[in-house]
């Protein structure tokens, strides 16, 4: 399937609808807790996960959560650090609500914004502090993303690279955004995908038991 038959537009990221596609699925911004390994068997961090996941798909529903005060002014300032970046780079960033992967059902993503034929962009705004010490260390803060990135170009095999920025607007001008270009790692893409697909396949099979069993843990 052709990347723009998997692009899903015409919805807002963080709208109902787009929550309600996300539903079940993985998506770049969990992709490290499912990566995430214990020191004896399944990590607590991946088993929340999993759990979590299974939930949805036997609910529909989604856990509501609290949308703290630095995630709001990151949701407020994204379209700020978008028009930098285009304005920086003299091009067009088109935004997409969601990315289907081309193999794996389940699995998809929502990046910042397309670009071109080749990339994507995924925006950070980080606390002030941290903006300045991705400057000042070549993006040291941006390290944490590194897997919602791969897992992005995952789901775009036609994209070579992707653009992680972080911005802040209180900067002078000249430093107001940063940019760390990740290009495609496909050996670790295809690490990644191995988990997903046995994570999927755990789901799945907890899902279809616990549909099966209709009394439950009851006697």
């Amino acid at each position: 399937m052709k990347l723009e038959d998997r692009i899903i537009r015409g919805i807002e990221q963080g709208s109902l609808a787009w929550m309600e596609l996300r539903i079940g699925r993985i998506g770049g911004s969990r992709i490290a807790d499912l990566l995430t390994e214990g020191r004896s068997g399944e990590s607590l961090t991946r088993r929340k996960y999993k759990n979590e996941l299974i939930r949805e798909r036997l609910t529909g529903k989604k856990l509501d959560t609290y949308k703290t005060p630095a995630m709001q002014r990151g949701i407020d300032l994204e379209p700020m650090a978008r028009a930098w970046y285009e304005v920086r780079n003299n091009v067009f960033v088109d935004q997409v609500a969601i990315v289907l992967h081309p193999t794996i059902e389940g699995g998809q993503c929502s990046p910042d914004g397309l670009v071109g034929n080749n990339s994507l962009i995924e925006i950070k705004i980080p606390n002030p502090e941290n903006h300045l010490d991705n400057i000042l260390t070549g993006g040291k803060q941006l390290e944490q993303y590194y897997d919602q990135v791969m897992w992005q170009l995952a789901c775009m095999p036609e994209r070579e690279y992707c653009d992680l920025v972080s911005f802040d607007p209180d900067m002078p001008d000249h430093l107001q955004g940063f940019v760390k270009r990740i290009y495609r790692d496909d050996e670790y893409i295809k690490m990644m995908e191995d988990k997903v697909i046995l994570f999927l396949q755990e789901i799945e099979t907890i899902v279809n038991n616990l549909k099966e069993n209709i009394n439950g843990n009851n006697p």
